[in-house]
């Protein structure tokens, strides 16, 4: 979920070259390469060291095929091949879970468990049983025995493990403002699981590895300014691809995540408005330009993407069914006068018999009018005590709603529209690409 810098690092041994140069295995050894796998990186930075710690532990030939068995008639059959290839991916995420387990705090919310593996189950469920469109990873249909959790933290972050272990912050449970946008978030992460990016991410590094071990043993061997220049560029590209692939990932969860939104009894606008939430706290925190650095491609860029998904499959847009922050919000006064709330802005106020009814038809047409993305000058207010939105009325002020002794019809209706059209602006702001 975070854009993090990364480094490759290729640490070289201090003596053995010579000697090395006798074969491939222990010329390896001897260089000693630390070729980080492409998965690991784009995990947390604490869960990236207890899977680097498994990693080294597993023996070298631990990839081997199995002997022919009873059980097993024709072991180098696909779907053999296949069920192998899960079976490594939930032994391998159930490994890395146990020290995950004794490195990072779980938390203690039941409220906020229930409601991860709630939906998390609705998405394994519709994952493992409907074969979806995959833009980059395993193309087959994947099924695997999901298991989610929720961790102490305030980070707004997510990851996953291979075999189907999902992780979520506390922050980002508390982010997220409805379901639907949880659900849209945890449809991208089973994506990931689904689509077995690790295993890819491992697959297409290996193939990297036969291009950037040539200029590696060039540079070690010469010894030159000329030849640590190449291997220095081999890094580079190494790193520059391997980001190549961890954008790709990130945006075929995004498109799985949609799809299996689709599939799901969830509302597909909580994946926009999270990703746009997201891409609004990106503008505060200053944007830098990553480069071959950047692992997950802007925000922006995904919102951008999502809405366009969505507008080809003719899904309304309607921010305020999935974001309780672009909805017009009822919020009961103690002097049981009832205010209309949207991002935080309160923009008018309802009073005396029927005022609660009132509150909430406004608050409902409102949010539709908001939902079309209006500009400030599509609301006017009349004499009568109308606001009206594109030529449409969005709700009427009564007498008992003009408050204060010098206060008119007049000036609160002046006074509404001023801010209702704040509230525009900020939305605009909101949602927009300033």
């Amino acid at each position: 979920m975070k854009f993090r810098s990364i480094c490759v690092a290729f640490a070289v041994a201090s003596s053995g070259i010579a000697g090395a140069c006798a074969s491939g295995p222990t010329l390896l050894e001897s260089v000693g390469l630390d070729h980080e796998r492409e998965w690991i990186k784009d995990l947390p930075p604490n869960v990236r060291a207890i899977a680097h710690k498994l990693q080294e532990q597993q023996p070298t030939d631990e990839k081997a095929t199995p002997a022919q068995t009873i059980d097993t008639p024709n072991p180098n059959s696909a779907e053999e091949k296949h069920k192998r290839e899960l079976e490594e991916d939930s032994k391998l995420g159930k490994e890395v879970a146990a020290e995950v387990e004794k490195e990072l705090k779980f938390s203690d919310s039941s409220q906020m468990i229930s409601r991860v593996r709630r939906i998390g189950a609705e998405f394994a469920a519709i994952a493992n049983a409907n074969k979806v469109d995959v833009s980059w990873g395993d193309k087959r249909l994947n099924p695997f025995d999901y298991q989610f959790f929720v961790v102490k933290g305030d980070d707004v972050n997510a990851f996953s493990l291979p075999g189907g272990y999902i992780y979520f912050y506390e922050g980002l449970v508390k982010f997220a403002e409805t379901d639907y946008e949880l659900a849209g978030v945890m449809a991208h992460e089973v994506s990931h699981a689904s689509f077995r990016h690790m295993a890819t991410l491992q697959r297409e590094q290996s193939k990297l590895q036969a291009v950037t071990l040539p200029l590696i043993l060039i540079s070690l061997l010469s010894g030159t300014e000329a030849g640590q220049g190449v291997a220095i560029a081999g890094n580079l590209t190494n790193q520059a691809i391997g980001s190549g692939w961890s954008v790709k990932a990130e945006k075929a969860a995004d498109y799985g995540a949609f799809q299996y939104m689709r599939k799901s009894g969830q509302n597909v606008n909580g994946l926009l408005t999270f990703m746009e939430r997201l891409a609004f706290e990106e503008r505060f925190q200053g944007k830098v330009d990553w480069g071959i650095y950047r692992t997950h491609p802007p925000s922006r860029e995904r919102v951008n993407a999502v809405l366009g998904m969505m507008r080809g499959a003719s899904i309304p847009i309607q921010r305020s069914v999935s974001s309780t922050s672009l909805r017009a919000v009822v919020q009961e006064n103690e002097d049981k006068t009832f205010t209309l709330v949207v991002l935080g802005r309160k923009f008018v106020t309802f009073s005396g018999e029927g005022a609660a009814t009132r509150a909430v038809k406004a608050g409902e047409a409102v949010s539709d009018f908001l939902d079309q993305v209006p500009s400030m000058y599509d609301v006017e207010g009349r004499p009568s005590g109308e606001i009206v939105g594109r030529g449409n009325p969005l709700f009427k002020l009564e007498p008992q709603d003009v408050v204060g002794t010098d206060a008119t019809m007049g000036s609160t209706v002046d006074g509404v529209l001023r801010e209702l059209k704040k509230v525009i602006f900020d939305l605009q702001y909101r949602i927009w690409d300033n």
